[in-house]
């Protein structure tokens, strides 16, 4: 069952290869590699939304959940973007059915807010201020 107004379908190579190159070459995305040691598990990555603001995304392999590594790619992805950009906030768009994601944010320092209109219907609202990164 796909929850409402969400979809899912295959992404071809051609599409796949442009999506990847407008990440590496613009300037409205930033995308890290997660890594464990030196093997890679996962990617965090910003999306601009405007000069003061950008959303976060989190995705680490399946194997590698549940120990406290999505915290510490959160904090430092975060840390980073703050250097790389100067915005005043990163915000999270949480499904209401991960919980597992909604305390890794908030152990990373983020809190939940009204929602903005910024996440869809049926996900938590999560701000990181720049004032509050240490």
């Amino acid at each position: 069952m796909v929850a409402q107004g969400s979809f899912h379908r295959g992404v071809g190579w051609e599409e796949h290869k442009a999506w990847f190159e407008k990440t590496i070459l613009g300037n409205s995305r930033r995308m890290f590699i997660v890594l464990d040691r030196e093997d890679p598990i996962g990617q965090i990555r910003f999306d601009r939304k405007d000069l003061r603001e950008c959303v976060v995304s989190v995705y680490l392999l399946q194997a590698f959940t549940g120990r406290g590594l999505g915290v510490q790619a959160i904090r430092k992805g975060c840390a980073a973007i703050f250097e790389v950009w100067d915005v005043d906030r990163v915000m999270a768009c949480v499904r209401l059915d991960n919980q597992a994601s909604r305390s890794a944010f908030l152990k990373s320092g983020f809190q939940e807010i009204e929602a903005t209109g910024l996440c869809p219907v049926g996900h938590y609202s999560l701000t990181l201020s720049r004032k509050t990164v240490r």
